[in-house]
């Protein structure tokens, strides 16, 4: 159990990366901070982000759950 475990966070740490990496890039650096750019991006209107955010947050949730699990197990 405690192998299936590990390999299963191994393969969830790869697909968080990989999924972290692909999605587009919504800062606009330091000029949107200091109030130079959109108005929108620092308190304004949030974007959800679709469903790569979404498949995002599922995954990091599992890596979670699992390293907890396989901490308990430990």
């Amino acid at each position: 159990m405690e192998t299936l475990l590990t390999v299963f966070l191994f393969i969830l740490a790869v697909a968080l990366i990989i999924l972290v990496l692909i999605q587009p890039d919504q800062s606009h650096g330091m000029s949107a901070s200091m109030g130079m750019g959109s108005s929108n991006t620092v308190f304004g209107i949030s974007k959800d982000g679709g469903p790569l955010a979404k498949a995002t947050k599922v995954v990091a949730a599992l890596f979670i759950i699992d390293a907890l699990l396989l901490y308990l197990i430990k």
